[in-house]
């Protein structure tokens, strides 16, 4: 007599069906979720752009951020530049440049932008920034995380002869939003010129793990994946987000945001914008301590240090902020 092993291996082949079903359904729902965060980001990018003069809208008793949340001295202007085209891409592109009206040399600053965000959809912030004696210059490629055209944008800038000779070569420094955060992070570390940049302010920056659920990255679906990689980086990094709940649950969690300034091995600052302020918002809110950071690394105004190092920071006791870090590299 032998023991029947029919129903055994039917079991097995119907448990190795339903395992591949699931892995299916599981695929599809990251897939449906991943492209509900892509329409939101575009959704918010469009809705919520900066606000014209939002800089008088800004209510601080901090110093050093309530000096820098006003529009600095310097009177400027604006021009679009035709941008190459791009097979990814199907509209025409350009290149945004905001600057000082008086004549010579300023700090430049490569500004990224987010998900299906155009510049001239916060104008407003190129004004700020450039309001305080910088050359200010983005594009309005829907596309940023990857680096490869805020590096195309940088280029461009140091080879534009109109250009170039209102730039100081050596003081650039970058900065991004949502996506643009992610790729102002790979502009620096996955191409030539990244190593022109002194600063980086990056501000609700994807979380590395979001951004690859959205094929956001290099070398997917491979064991060496990733999305950008902060130990690769040896400048100042500024590092802000809200606490809004799409921010807080989503793009760039508390958590996540921990486990990145502990990448960092440079001078580093990490906070968060109270009172629920979220995601699209963080655009301008703490712009007022982007740009210190910016005469700091940049200009060489020593007083910014106080707002980010030391032991009784500003920003350490400024209400408007919380879950500040900070820390300068040993020398």
């Amino acid at each position: 007599m032998f023991a029947s092993t029919a129903k055994p291996i039917i079991l097995i082949i119907e448990g190795e069906r339903n395992m591949k079903k699931a892995l299916k359904i599981a695929g599809l729902v990251l897939l449906v979720i991943a492209a509900m965060i892509v329409l939101l980001l575009v959704v918010l990018a469009h809705k919520q752009s900066a606000p014209k003069k939002y800089w008088e809208k800004i209510q601080t008793s901090a110093a050093i951020e309530a000096k820098y949340n006003a529009l600095g001295g310097y009177a400027v202007a604006s021009k679009k530049f035709d941008a190459p085209h791009d097979d990814r891409d199907k509209d025409e592109n350009h290149f945004v440049v905001w600057y000082p009206k008086e004549t010579g040399k300023y700090p430049l600053v490569v500004l990224v932008n987010g998900t299906g965000i155009p510049c001239s959809k916060y104008e407003a912030v190129f004004e700020h920034i450039a309001s305080w004696g910088y050359v200010v210059i983005g594009n309005d490629y829907g596309t940023n995380w990857d680096g490869r055209h805020p590096s195309e944008t940088l280029d461009f800038a140091l080879h534009t002869e109109e250009l170039s000779k209102m730039i100081d070569p050596d003081k650039i420094a970058i900065g991004g939003h949502s996506q643009g955060g992610m790729g102002a992070f790979n502009a620096v570390t996955e191409y030539e010129n990244g190593s022109n940049y002194k600063a980086i302010f990056s501000l609700s920056p994807t979380n590395p793990a979001l951004a690859l659920e959205l094929q956001w990255g290099f070398e997917l679906a491979t064991d060496g994946q990733y999305a950008y990689r902060l130990d690769k980086i040896g400048i100042p990094v500024l590092l802000a987000a809200g606490t809004g709940k799409f921010d807080s649950e989503t793009v760039s969690p508390l958590e996540k945001m921990t486990e990145e300034y502990g990448e960092l091995h440079t001078d580093k600052v990490m906070f968060r914008r109270a009172d629920g302020v979220d995601h699209a918002s963080m655009l301008y809110e703490a712009n007022g301590y982007a740009i210190a950071w910016l005469d700091y690394y940049l200009k060489g105004v020593k007083e910014n240090r106080t707002a980010f190092f030391g032991d009784e920071t500003e920003i350490s006791s400024n209400v408007r902020y919380q879950d500040f870090c900070s820390e300068e590299a040993a020398k």
